[in-house]
């Protein structure tokens, strides 16, 4: 009995060993404090539990193995506990999330004391030695894209009006993915494109890429995924076509403006370096990077805008007239540039402005509303606030309130990640999109 006791503790020993240096190598090498911290939570749980049974066990007398169970229960109830707040401050402190973490499930829902920190959402890839279209130059690289009202916009205020630090719409770029607003997208471009006497280039094949199988393959699974991808790629290939088609109809019904229509098989890392020189990039709703219909959260339109390089315009429906304009102004990043961004855009000068502050008993809501609309009225435009909304407002009684609206400007398409939060709150932004038939992310 005493022999299986030790061989017993042995194991145990070793097991917590193990653990702890995993967790080591975890703390070492993980990208981010919370990633670390996970695996340090891991070490003192498992790891230093299955140490202490096995030196209880080795000791072999009822006191040690008694202490030994409290230490562990100690351990249990309060390192799980003390994670979570080192987590939850570090969160609200600013602590940059890795590259690997493409989603934010506490957007909207934790403050954060600095924004935009994200590695993930940051435009910096590596250089590739393939031009972006084979057999012509490319375009100018992501570092030289020239954003001329930046100081224009940090410049102190002589009493300017928005069309001295507007960017001149000279060059647009539709995204031709296809799906229901595809043509919608095109006209708007064309549109765009008189009233600014800008060109507009057409570029299809670019951004979709087909859903690859990431985890392990029974046996003859990489046929199959092969397969699949195949399928996948002829699919988005038909789609790109048609929409190409579109765009070639509808540029042919207005001569005078310049269009050129090209199709380029990129990936979306391709496509974000192609932003570069573009003053605007239109992209129909419901396009994501695999398929047409997505999640507004996975649509093409928002890993454009994350990357922050040239403003994006998302089309539900073409709009002739804007009547108005809506700011949508929350506690998730970017929401305090949205009326800079706007005036940056050039678009829809003449149109009148509200701004919908959602959940303003946020800290720093109603400072960035009041500060957004003096920043507007400063350049000439007429800015009405709203009544605000909460976290848990009703989404009809919403959409109703923002039917009147032909436009909006917002600083994502969707505070959705998954989570328990989503499931208990609605999202004002997705809303918003959903309703409002122009959706400019600047």
């Amino acid at each position: 009995m005493n022999t299986l006791i030790e061989i017993l503790a042995a194991l145990l020993l070793v097991a917590g060993a193990a653990v702890v240096a995993l967790a080591a190598l975890g703390v070492a090498r993980l990208p981010d404090p919370f990633s670390r911290m996970h695996a340090a939570a891991k070490a003192g749980v498992a790891g230093a539990g299955l140490l202490l049974l096995g030196a209880g066990l080795a000791f072999g007398t009822p006191g040690a193995v008694a202490t030994t169970v409290v230490a562990v229960a100690f351990l249990v109830l309060t390192a799980p506990l003390a994670s979570h707040a080192l987590g939850r401050a570090a969160y609200v402190a600013g602590a940059p999330l890795g590259a690997a973490s493409q989603a934010d499930a506490l957007a909207g829902v934790l403050e954060r004391r600095i924004q935009d920190i994200n590695p993930a959402r940051i435009a910096a890839f590596p250089p590739t030695s393939r031009a972006p279209f084979q057999g012509e130059p490319p375009m100018s690289t992501l570092q030289a894209f020239p954003r001329q009202a930046e100081a224009a916009i940090r410049e102190p205020d002589t009493g300017a009006r928005n069309d001295d630090v507007a960017v001149p719409l000279r060059r647009i770029l539709v995204c031709l993915v296809g799906g229901p607003a595809q043509r919608e997208a095109a006209a708007q471009a064309v549109d765009l494109a008189r009233s600014h006497d800008a060109a507009v280039l057409g570029l299809s094949g670019a951004g979709l890429e087909p859903r690859a199988w990431r985890g392990p393959l029974p046996l003859g699974g990489t046929y199959w995924s092969s397969w699949l991808a195949s399928k996948s790629r002829a699919r988005m290939r038909e789609a790109a076509a048609t929409a190409l088609a579109e765009f070639q109809s509808v540029a042919a019904a207005h001569p005078r403006v310049e269009t050129l229509a090209r199709h380029e098989e990129a990936s979306s890392q391709d496509l974000v370096r192609l932003l570069a020189g573009q003053d605007l990039v239109i992209v129909p709703a419901g396009a994501g990077p695999h398929e047409v219909e997505s999640h507004p959260g996975h649509e093409t339109a928002a890993s454009l805008a994350a990357a922050r390089i040239v403003p994006v315009l998302r089309v539900r429906r073409r709009q002739g007239t804007i009547r108005g304009v809506l700011l949508v102004v929350g506690s998730s990043p970017g929401c305090g540039a949205l009326a800079a961004g706007l005036l940056r855009s050039g678009l829809w000068s003449s149109a009148p402005v509200s701004i919908l502050p959602v959940g303003d008993d946020r800290r720093g809501v109603r400072e960035m509303v009041g500060a957004q609309a003096e920043l507007l009225r400063a350049h000439g435009r007429r800015v009405a606030v709203m009544a605000p909304v909460g976290l848990d407002f009703e989404v009809d009684e919403l959409r109703a309130r923002l039917a009147c609206f032909d436009a909006a400007v917002v600083s994502c398409l969707s505070t959705r990640y998954g989570g328990f939060f989503d499931s208990i709150r609605g999202c004002a932004f997705e809303t918003a999109a959903e309703t409002v038939p122009l959706v400019l992310l600047p």
